[in-house]
């Protein structure tokens, strides 16, 4: 029985696409969409590494961070969250900086929907921030749901053992997304309340 439900932020909660990708093209020379959506095929802070030697020097998590507080959530996004949030706990897992996204909560009233939000400051790796949840909430594996929009995601996730719902609306496609074995694959937030409910 699902008893806590984890999403991703960028592409998930936040359609910002096209916003990181042009901050990225701001971090690393001559990115190109391919080489930015590749960063999302494994843990992102690894990934990113093997472009070192084209960085800039731009502080992109930080610029993207300060992006937030203007950004507004879909409407119906908002209200599934609210009816989520009625039968689930709630929490989020991304690898950026969490100052930046509480930002966004708060500007968009949505702040008390979530119990924790575990980013960048907390460590770099989902892996680990997937065992800070279970072992805080007392949780097997089986009671929890990660809500993503990358293979990265479902690969880190499959390490602890914990199901993925993915949506191919985000920053990657379905076939890239089917590569990692997503419990579920779905192209939009409507679809994730009947899809957690029929896990149960």
């Amino acid at each position: 029985m699902i008893k806590l439900v984890m999403f991703d932020f960028d592409g998930v909660i936040d359609d910002n696409y096209d916003l990181h990708f042009e901050l990225s093209g701001k971090k690393f020379l001559d990115i190109t969409r391919e080489e930015h959506k590749k960063q999302f095929d494994g843990n992102v802070h690894i990934e990113r590494e093997k472009l070192k030697h084209r960085d800039t020097g731009f502080d992109f998590l930080r610029h993207l961070s300060n992006t937030r507080k203007d950004r507004e959530i879909q409407k119906n996004k908002k209200e599934i969250l609210q009816a989520l949030a009625k039968d689930y706990d709630l929490g989020i897992v991304t690898s950026c900086y969490e100052f930046g996204i509480k930002d966004y909560l708060n500007n968009n009233d949505i702040q008390d929907l979530f119990s924790f939000l575990y980013g960048y400051e907390t460590h770099k790796l989902k892996t680990h921030k997937f065992k800070k949840v279970l072992q805080e909430y007392g949780l097997k594996e089986d009671e929890v749901i990660f809500i993503t929009d990358t293979l990265g995601d479902i690969l880190e996730a499959n390490e602890i053992g914990i199901k993925t719902i993915a949506l191919d609306s985000g920053y990657h496609e379905r076939e890239r997304l089917e590569k990692g074995n997503p419990h579920k694959i779905v192209s939009s937030f409507e679809e994730l309340n009947e899809t957690i409910k029929n896990l149960i």
